[in-house]
């Protein structure tokens, strides 16, 4: 028999061609997703560390903010060249010439309003950290989880499922049971109301940053439209490092770090919490959604309640250990729904 008229093969390989790319498409978004996850999971360890090495700086609130900020400037520069410079190279590869500015007015604008929202979430958890235990400072402050899920509804129009009533259910549950025991310390404990209340707040703000970092690594209607994690990263320190300054000003905090210590606490907190554990977050928000991403965080409460009790000794009570369990359960209990496979 003899092959078939060249004619003929053309479109039928053409049409197998065509076959493919959609399961290579899928498979490479699974890939990047997967990596993304994995991202999550590193920063939340780099995460974990920022209590710690809160505890060991000897600076103000703020000033610990504007340090951490100024050491994580240097990584996230580097990062953003070179995310500009691979878009550039992809540009040219793909015949486009025309030049593409660095951000939008839109673009400056969310990041400006997610480094105001970080700066203020540093503040209120180092000034609340001061005035309670390692434990409830990152038990109450991971309360992010699921004030992102209520923001995602009041802002994004996002309706409430039974699985977010009863997430918050639990959550309120179990800071009540975390306030109460601030409410009656043990001795040797630090904990109080007010300090747990600021952490509250502190919550408030990171999961404020948290949804307008998502949008804007998520951009608008098309994904072209978002921005760079690396630049929006820039973007954030800059601005959180210029207003938590102009606080430890204002409020005549002490700015210098005063020990070999204190300095290495602030230059830990901008390398590995901030550069390398919000880097990486910033990353990923371009690829999951924010509340799976504030859910897998919740990894930092372990890591740093853990070094808490093996270097201060900060045991937590009974009631604290099952409040947290409650607090835990709910924002698991708030995670998204997988999606239903068509």
């Amino acid at each position: 028999m003899s092959p078939p008229p060249a004619a003929a093969a053309a479109p039928a390989l053409a049409d197998s061609a065509r076959l493919f790319v959609p399961v290579t498409s899928e498979a490479h978004e699974a890939l990047l997703r997967r990596n993304a996850f994995l991202a999550v999971v590193l920063a939340a360890l780099c995460i974990g560390f920022s209590a710690i090495f809160v505890r060991l700086s000897d600076v103000g609130p703020a000033a610990i903010g504007f340090w951490r900020l100024v050491f994580a400037l240097g990584p996230t520069v580097i990062w953003a060249y070179a995310e500009q410079r691979a878009a550039r190279a992809r540009r040219r590869a793909a015949g486009d010439a025309r030049s593409v500015p660095l951000f939008t007015a839109r673009q400056f604008l969310l990041a400006s309003l997610a480094g105001a929202f970080f700066a203020a979430d540093l503040i209120s958890f180092h000034v609340g950290l001061a005035h309670t235990t390692t434990a409830n400072a990152l038990l109450l402050a991971n309360l992010a989880v699921v004030i992102v899920m209520i923001l995602g509804w009041a802002i994004l129009g996002e309706r409430p499922t039974r699985g977010l009533i009863g997430a918050l259910v639990l959550a309120l549950i179990g800071t009540a049971l975390i306030i109460s025991s601030s409410a009656t310390p043990r001795a040797g404990t630090s904990a109080s109301v007010f300090g747990d209340m600021i952490c509250i707040a502190a919550a408030v703000c990171y999961a404020s940053y948290m949804l307008a970092t998502r949008l804007l690594r998520r951009g608008g209607e098309h994904a072209a439209s978002a921005l760079g994690g690396g630049m929006a990263s820039v973007i954030i320190c800059v601005v959180g490092a210029a207003l938590c300054l102009v606080w430890a000003l204002a409020t005549g905090e002490v700015i210098m770090p005063r020990s070999p210590q204190g300095l290495m606490a602030v230059i830990g907190l901008g390398l590995v919490a901030h550069a390398a554990g919000q880097g990486l977050t910033t990353f990923a928000l371009g690829r999951l959604p924010a509340g799976l991403i504030s859910i897998v965080l919740l990894l930092q409460i372990v890591v740093g309640a853990t070094l808490a009790a093996f270097l201060f000794g900060e045991i937590p009570s009974l009631m604290v250990m099952v409040g947290g369990l409650m607090v835990v359960a709910g924002v698991v209990v708030a995670r998204p729904p997988r999606a239903r496979p068509s």
